[in-house]
């Protein structure tokens, strides 16, 4: 495992103080990112090890809750970029479903029930829904080919 080191920021009296006991090494400004940034310089001189940083604001702890917080947002980046890259694979075969069912004359919105896509994915394939659902009622009512109806 790699050599980890750990500060604290504190934010007091509207200044942030980053601390690391380890290296004897404080940081005070403003701004959190221009403190941090100045404070993982000062340890990169001190240290090659990675800067874990907890977090207290006037007084509270919020570090739980911000590893929390980071977690499940890491989580979700993670799961977005394979939900991405699985959607990229398989846009071939949706693709070419939704084409196949547009040569069968079934509605965008037919389209986006049976296979789960947006309907405007649907809609880049056979239309826009409102007109397939006219074209869908005449030919409903003028009858299958070869018979006579007559249109009321």
């Amino acid at each position: 495992m790699a050599d980890v080191t750990t500060s604290t920021a504190v934010l007091a009296d509207e200044e942030w103080a980053i601390t690391n006991h380890d290296h004897n090494v404080v940081t005070y400004g403003l701004w959190l990112d221009e403190t941090l940034a100045c404070h993982r310089l000062e340890l990169a001189a001190c240290t090659a090890a990675a800067v874990e940083v907890r977090y207290v604001v006037n007084g509270v702890d919020v570090d739980l809750d911000v590893q929390k917080i980071r977690d499940v947002m890491h989580w979700l980046q993670e799961t977005y970029r394979m939900s991405k890259r699985l959607e990229k694979q398989t846009r071939p075969d949706r693709d070419a479903l939704l084409q196949q069912l547009s040569v069968h004359r079934v509605m965008p919105s037919e389209m986006a029930l049976m296979a789960g896509v947006d309907l405007s994915i649907a809609e880049r394939f056979a239309g826009e829904d409102a007109e397939a659902r006219i074209a869908r009622r005449l030919l409903h009512k003028l009858g299958p080919p070869g018979t006579e109806t007559h249109l009321s």
